[in-house]
């Protein structure tokens, strides 16, 4: 039981082991992501420039972030705020642009 109790000293650290608050573990990392193509089947064109696009809603015309360009949260959009459009094909928002 009595090895249980015992705690480590502090003290008995090395100098090659970092302290456990570390200033890299709270940095985030940014992720820039790519537009991709099949993006117009939930409703969505890229707008911007080509290093940092951002979604562009083809009905409704919202800009969404550039963090917010994946499937899930694109599809996300399209069911909870065009409801109608949901179950459309991609020609449809191919019209829809033009």
């Amino acid at each position: 039981m009595d090895k249980f109790l015992l705690r480590k000293n502090s003290s008995s650290r090395t100098d090659d082991e970092e302290p456990s608050t570390s200033v890299t573990k709270n940095l985030k990392k940014i992720v820039k992501r790519k537009y991709d193509e099949d993006y117009i089947k939930y409703g969505f064109w890229r707008c911007g420039d080509e290093t940092a696009p951002r979604p562009q809603c083809i009905i409704c015309g919202d800009q969404l972030s550039n963090e917010s360009m994946e499937p899930s949260k694109l599809k996300r959009h399209l069911y909870s705020s065009h409801p109608s459009c949901a179950n459309k094909d991609k020609q449809y928002f191919k019209r829809c642009l033009e």
